[in-house]
């Protein structure tokens, strides 16, 4: 059986990865354009990547082809009320990355794993069982999903970040910054440090002005976004759309790669098992956990954060995770890794339930 994955970024590479590692069965195709680059923003992960190329293609820190930084977890600096900075780790046993996407791309296409060849295709005219849309680009039929941020100024820092072992998330009046460890030597560098905010509420030359003002960075671009998921993503009981035809979410918590992986496990399941998959349930869990995170406001009280406190979607799986996390004790929390709740088991929920409630200061 043959399933060919179209379009080579972030989730088409890594999709063709973790197939060519669990599914054996499969004759695995990647089919890229190269006069189509990746994303060129640093990107961040969550551990299941990090194994994933480990498993596959041997990589270790020492002989680090992609100039990946380690990632232990995502650090909050000035949200909610109470404590300056609170850290989501990740277990101590576990780790994740920051990449370039371009370095990625050009490590896994040349990792052996699958086959692939260069050319431009409509993946309905693709001779393979089934087809992973992995092109990008937002899908034809799409569901919007809340979201109080939708712009981005992007900058290179005029320092060096690299020795830093997490994702600084920093809070600001227009929104939040995030600051990806980069080697200065990768790509991904002169797009490291991110200016989020609401274009609706703060205008593109203040948020740049601002972005100035707080970090000493070098401005390079500025985009636009918006929060959505595919209303149907699979086509034809055959194509299924993955990456940016599938979703797209704001960066807080790094969910992406981590969404394509679980999304992947997904089709091979559906494929070879017969099992239903369900991307917009998880989709809308990973989402409610993000918007969680603005619920509690920050240090500053401004038009922005006053907004995003309004926006609240939980039901009734949410708020009962949140309260079974919120009784267990910190054994329990950190030995029940593998319950839980889209990407987070319950001790990601203890951490910033109590974070952003006990004083955690002398």
């Amino acid at each position: 059986m043959k399933i060919s994955i179209v379009g080579a970024g972030n989730a088409g590479c890594f999709t063709a990865l973790y197939l060519s590692w669990y599914a054996k069965e499969l004759e695995v195709e990647l089919i890229h354009n190269p006069d189509i680059s990746p994303v060129s923003v640093g990107q961040g992960t969550i551990p299941g990547a990090l194994e994933l190329l480990h498993n596959t293609t041997k990589f270790n820190w020492y002989d680090n082809k992609v100039h990946a930084t380690p990632k232990t977890g995502f650090l909050y600096e000035g949200w909610g009320k109470v404590n300056d900075t609170v850290m989501h780790p990740f277990p101590a046993e576990n780790m994740a990355m920051h990449f370039c996407p371009h370095e990625m791309q050009d490590y896994i296409l040349k990792s052996g794993r699958f086959k692939v060849v260069e050319g431009d295709v409509d993946p309905k005219d693709v001779d393979a069982d089934y087809v992973i849309d992995a092109r990008g680009g937002k899908p034809d039929n799409s569901i919007k999903l809340s979201s109080p941020v939708n712009a981005a100024v992007l900058g290179k820092p005029k320092w060096d970040t690299k020795d830093a072992l997490w994702t600084r998330g920093v809070a600001t009046p227009d929104g939040w910054t995030f600051v990806i460890p980069m080697h200065t030597s990768s790509p991904s560098h002169n797009e490291s440090v991110g200016y989020i905010y609401n274009n609706e509420i703060t205008n593109t030359s203040e948020a740049e002005k601002n972005f100035g003002e707080i970090f000493d960075v070098e401005v390079t671009r500025h985009l636009t976004f918006e929060s959505y998921m595919a209303r149907e993503p699979i086509i034809d009981d055959r194509i299924f759309l993955q990456g940016n035809k599938l979703f797209f979410l704001e960066p807080l918590e790094s969910t992406a790669t981590e969404a394509y992986l679980h999304w992947t496990k997904e089709i091979y399941g559906a494929i070879i098992n017969g099992t239903t998959p369900n991307i917009k349930k998880y989709l809308r869990r990973v989402q409610r956990f993000i918007l969680w995170h603005y619920q509690f406001g920050s240090k500053y009280d401004t038009p922005f954060w006053d907004y995003a406190k309004t926006i609240i979607d939980t039901d009734d799986s949410f708020n009962k995770f949140l309260y079974a996390s919120e009784q267990m004790s910190w054994d329990q929390a950190i030995g029940n890794i593998k319950y839980g709740y889209a990407q987070w088991p319950p001790f990601s929920f203890k951490y910033w339930a109590e974070g952003m409630t006990l004083y955690k200061g002398e």
